[in-house]
């Protein structure tokens, strides 16, 4: 089974619905980051992540 990306919050899943935010997710996506604490990272500020986990760079649906 291949991962998927939420094409509004960016985060990286194997479910078809977005755990976070409950949008349909997309096999189609690039990047990845990795975000351990959202309040100590820059980047995750600069792309508005809140939550620790796995984000894409790029989705498209």
């Amino acid at each position: 089974m291949a991962e998927r990306a939420c094409p509004r919050c960016k985060r990286v899943t194997f479910d078809k619905v977005c755990p976070v935010c409950g949008t349909n997710t997309s096999d189609n996506w690039t990047g990845l980051i990795v975000v351990i604490d959202p309040d100590e990272s820059d980047l995750a500020k600069e792309l508005n992540i809140n939550i620790p986990g796995r984000y894409a760079l790029k989705v498209r649906e």
